[in-house]
């Protein structure tokens, strides 16, 4: 006993060593005091402030986000100054800052001289996200994104791995989750490889979706014709299109707007629902980034800002509902300026910016596409007249070859690095992710305002939301051996795709599939109200309080995690 008291003492003084102003953040950051019944959180993934000049000139008008700027956000993670998507995503989720691809888990050890080294219990522990709170406190939930929805930024809100490429295990999670919305790309991760898809686990996820009572939308019509109930889109295999490119490529597909339109208007209506969170995120900001590309960067920018005008014209007309904009990171160092506009900066007119961009109608990976098995000069200088209206030289045409090759994960690289600098004034410093705060748009109440800390989004979040962040860990994450001491504890990895937490206790003998909600109890089986998480990495597992007193036989009521 005097053990278990230390080491919940030890607990409290990191959460309250990690989180500074834990009570007070909600209260010091927020204008209003009334607590929201909404919330939607929406993600321009790997987007900076240069980004939005760049859009607004484009657009020739002003944003929908420029007024509701309110601050910004710090995005350093637990062991690096430049963010990955993944512990980035999981800090605005979670409340908890934490290490490089880590997907809802506490920190590993090894971090950054301002950020406290976590105590072993910390160390890869779940953590609970704000959308499995905003379910277990009656909220219809909901997630929509124009990656596959496995990808790091949705994969933050709803699962529970040691790293981003675990993309079935993330899959599973977010289908035992029992969210009523998901729409994005990712239906690979649906169906076993022998009936088509990329599982290596045998399981068929579409089966367990239609028994659950899920309608599944393949494209736009579908989404259109959806009227009530649990939605689950899969309008790609993979990731969706580039918006510059669905017309060309899938325009049966679904627009980021359409999907938060039909995400909100599900979510608002869903009967017996106490409010709604949904999140929103640009996906594929990041990916033009990374490639350098100003053509796709445009489109999908241009596509976040309506996903944000529609979430923002349903808060006004709500009035109950906070509206929460941000991105995670910066990728590409972009900048309206390059070294070709090194000595004429201050004569660059609106044409001179914007025509090169006007002219592209391609994304750079569509251009590839274009390109297809003909890798030669000519094939490069001929799509590149086509799509992106430029006259390029055969040695612009070799050197776009040459990067492609190099870069042979993002072949798509070659052309931004290469034309960008010489015939835009548009200017990059990396194909990675940059370390510089991000611009923080907020609209309802208990909107924030100043610089936030990455974490301290989540705690806003959570604080709107009525939520409890140390309750609602308490009750979806029990390491099991420590709860069943006098038990017996294994995880039965016979199926290493498939591992069992098996649990013995007195004359109870349990059965907790990792990575679904599922207790099998003697010869009874029911559902959970959260998943089972197997941690290779210390080898613990972690279940619901939920399955801990349904095999002890306690009847008491579950902790209740609303503040």
């Amino acid at each position: 006993m005097k053990c278990f008291k230390l080491r919940s003492m030890y607990l409290l003084f990191f959460a309250l060593l990690a989180f500074p102003y834990f009570a007070d953040v909600a209260t010091a950051k927020t204008m209003e005091k009334a607590k929201p019944r909404n919330v939607i959180v929406i993600i321009a993934d790997g987007c900076g402030s240069e980004h939005y000049t760049l859009t607004r000139w484009f657009k020739g008008a002003p944003l929908a986000i420029d007024e509701i700027l309110v601050g910004g956000v710090k995005t350093f993670i637990a062991d690096s100054v430049v963010a990955d998507s993944a512990p980035a995503t999981t800090a605005f989720a979670t409340g908890y800052r934490t290490s490089d691809k880590l997907i809802g888990l506490g920190p590993k050890a090894g971090t950054l001289p301002i950020v406290p080294e976590p105590p072993l219990e910390m160390r890869y522990k779940p953590l609970a996200t704000v959308l499995e709170g905003a379910r277990l406190r009656g909220l219809a939930t909901g997630i929509v994104s124009t990656s596959r929805v496995t990808h790091a930024t949705p994969a933050g809100y709803v699962a529970h791995v040691s790293s981003r490429s675990q993309e079935d295990a993330i899959m599973e999670q977010a289908v035992y989750q029992n969210i009523d919305v998901v729409m994005g790309g990712g239906g690979q991760y649906l169906l076993p490889k022998a009936a088509g898809g990329k599982r290596t686990d045998g399981e068929n996820l579409k089966s367990v979706l239609r028994k659950k009572g899920y309608i599944l939308a393949q494209n736009r019509d579908d989404l259109a014709s959806f009227v009530t109930g649990r939605l689950f889109g899969m309008f790609s295999e993979s990731h969706m299109e580039a918006e510059i490119d669905r017309q060309e490529f899938a325009p049966k597909q679904p627009s980021l707007e359409d999907m938060t339109i039909k995400a909100i208007d599900i979510l608002s209506q869903k009967p017996g629902s106490k409010g709604f969170f949904l999140m929103v995120e640009a996906s594929e900001v990041d990916w033009a980034n990374h490639a350098n590309d100003p053509a796709q960067l445009m489109s999908d920018l241009m596509q976040f800002d309506r996903a944000v005008k529609a979430a923002l014209e349903f808060a006004r007309k709500d009035g109950n509902t906070l509206v929460l904009a941000f991105s995670d990171h910066n990728t590409g160092g972009m900048s309206i300026g390059n070294y070709a506009t090194s000595y004429t900066y201050s004569q660059m007119k609106l044409d001179q910016l914007l025509n090169p961009i006007r002219k592209m109608k391609l994304s750079a990976s569509g251009l590839l596409r274009k390109v297809g098995n003909d890798k030669t000069p000519e094939k490069v200088k001929q799509v590149v007249k086509e799509y992106w209206d430029m006259d390029i030289s055969d040695e612009d045409a070799e050197a776009i070859l040459a990067i492609s090759k190099r870069d042979k994960d993002d072949p798509q690289n070659g052309f931004g690095e290469v034309l960008s600098p010489k015939y835009t004034s548009i200017g990059w410093t990396t194909h990675g992710h940059t370390g510089g705060d991000v611009p923080l748009f907020a609209y309802g109440p208990r909107s924030p305002h100043g610089l936030l800390d990455g974490p301290e989004i989540g705690i806003v979040t959570a604080g709107a939301l009525g939520l409890d962040l140390n309750r609602l860990n308490g009750r979806l994450f029990v390491e099991a051996k420590e709860a069943f001491t006098e038990g017996s504890v294994t995880v039965d990895k016979t199926d290493e795709e498939n591992p069992v937490v098996r649990i013995s206790y007195g004359n109870s003998k349990a059965e907790l599939p990792v990575n679904k909600n599922i207790l099998r109890l003697n010869d009874a089986v029911s559902e959970l109200e959260g998943v089972v998480v197997y941690i290779a990495e210390t080898d613990k597992s972690y279940i619901p309080l939920q399955a801990v007193n349904a095999i002890k036989g306690i009847k008491s009521a579950m902790p209740v995690v609303s503040k």
